[in-house]
């Protein structure tokens, strides 16, 4: 017997259980399923937050790249 995490509420359980004693996720095959494809749905979330995150820090390094080349040039002007 050994430990696992329930995909639900992320405790240690029994991996022989078939049911969750922290928060009674059933370890049938629907709710397996329906499980992968909410974890699925939030990978998919994740993976676009990160990339618009990506953009905003290249925006924000363009413009803070810019503004030091400015002041650069204005003192050695």
């Amino acid at each position: 017997m050994s430990l696992i995490r329930c995909p639900e509420c992320r405790k240690k359980i029994s991996s022989t259980a078939k049911q969750c004693p922290h928060c009674g996720f059933l370890f049938d095959e629907a709710n397996l399923e329906a499980y992968k494809q909410k974890l699925e749905q939030r990978r998919a979330q994740n993976a676009e937050i990160n990339r618009q995150s990506v953009k905003i820090h290249l925006t924000w390094g363009i413009i803070f790249s810019l503004v030091i080349a400015i002041a650069g040039w204005w003192v050695n002007r």
